[in-house]
């Protein structure tokens, strides 16, 4: 039973009758235990953090498929950039505050800055495994192209989206881009880190964190990386001492409504990135999307890495396998803060905007 549990068995997402009541009841159960261990952000909100406004850039939706958007930032010139969010959480990371915004860096370098962001997922997708996001991704970049009326998109990929964009174009060939950028990308799932070795557990048993709709509720997603890194008291004890202070709010604000307000995951993509940790089937050769196995060797265009050492939920090491597995050296970018902080520091905005200059005057 409990090996079955543990299982990524297709079968579990499915069923009826007794099955959806006791996915019903067991949805609850698991949003109740969240809610308990998020004691921290009551902090939060009595320091109204979560209540502040979001600086999102002005943008337009060019296209849409369901709940994903590709969203047309400004109209600079040259190649467009797109920015691939991670697959959980919402896109607007990105999109910070002023000052400590990816998108507003490239738009500021003159850039012509794509946006594809996933949505919140409901019912209708808890079936969305990698492929269907593979498809999303490549119809995306058709659109960008499209839109642009340019043959080719520089692609930008954050933390997942930088996984999914590296699997998919080293399996269906990287014709149509002129660079890609992987920020924090889970490349060898075998190096040490509290993601990969949780994934990886057998005593992780994926179907019982999913509620009645068959997705992962948005509260146990954003409880999952306060358990990655529990330093919640000392957390809450400094966000009180500073609540006064309008610079640190100013970036504490957006980032404590962003933690909050996570978004679920579709059961299927949960089953598909357990599958892709225990197999580390990107580093071997083994993973497949389409039924076409992804060779990193294979990819033959101008390829920035980004990582920062203190990233506690994608080690340096798990990004750098990378290096050996192009064909193609990547330039590798080394970043201060955390997995999220390297967003909104001025090195990565910085390094991107010289390398993507490079790659133009290198065509």
């Amino acid at each position: 039973m409990m090996s079955r549990l543990s299982s990524t068995d297709r079968r579990l997402l499915r069923g009826n009758g007794a099955v959806r009541v006791g996915r019903w009841v067991r949805g609850g159960v698991v949003r109740g235990l969240a809610a308990v261990s998020g004691w921290a952000h009551v902090v939060e909100v009595a320091a109204g953090l979560p209540r502040v406004s979001v600086p999102v850039t002005d943008s337009s939706v060019v296209w849409s498929a369901g709940r994903v958007v590709v969203r047309h930032c400004a109209g600079g010139a040259g190649t467009p950039v797109l920015v691939v969010h991670s697959l959980v959480t919402r896109s607007w990371v990105l999109d910070l505050a002023p000052g400590r915004s990816l998108i507003g860096a490239l738009i500021g370098g003159g850039r012509d800055v794509y946006l594809l962001d996933w949505g919140v997922p409901g019912a209708a997708e808890a079936g969305h495994g990698f492929d269907v996001y593979a498809e999303t991704l490549m119809a995306a970049e058709e659109a960008v192209r499209r839109h642009s009326g340019r043959p080719e998109v520089h692609l930008v990929g954050y933390c997942l989206g930088g996984t999914l964009a590296l699997t998919v174009h080293a399996a269906l060939g990287d014709g149509g881009l002129a660079s890609m950028t992987a920020i924090a990308p889970l490349v060898d799932t075998a190096a040490a880190g509290r993601l990969g070795g949780i994934l990886r557990s057998r005593r992780l048993m994926p179907v019982l964190t999913l509620d009645e709709r068959g997705l992962v509720p948005a509260s146990l997603v954003r409880e999952s990386f306060h358990w990655l890194r529990p330093v919640a008291l000392r957390t809450a004890r400094q966000t009180w001492r500073r609540r006064r202070n309008q610079k640190w709010r100013s970036v504490a604000g957006p980032l404590s409504r962003w933690v909050w307000e996570q978004t679920p995951v579709p059961g299927a993509l949960l089953f598909d990135l357990v599958d892709y940790v225990r197999g580390n089937g990107l580093k071997d050769g083994s993973w497949t999307v389409l039924g076409r196995p992804a060779r990193l060797g294979s990819l033959d265009v101008p390829v920035l890495l980004a990582v920062t050492a203190d990233d506690h939920i994608v080690p340096p090491s798990a990004s750098l396998a990378l290096v050996e597995g192009l064909a193609r050296p990547p330039q590798v970018v080394r970043c201060p803060g955390g997995h999220v902080a390297m967003l909104t520091g001025m090195t990565l905005p910085r390094r991107l905007s010289d390398f993507l200059t490079a790659v133009e005057a290198g065509r």
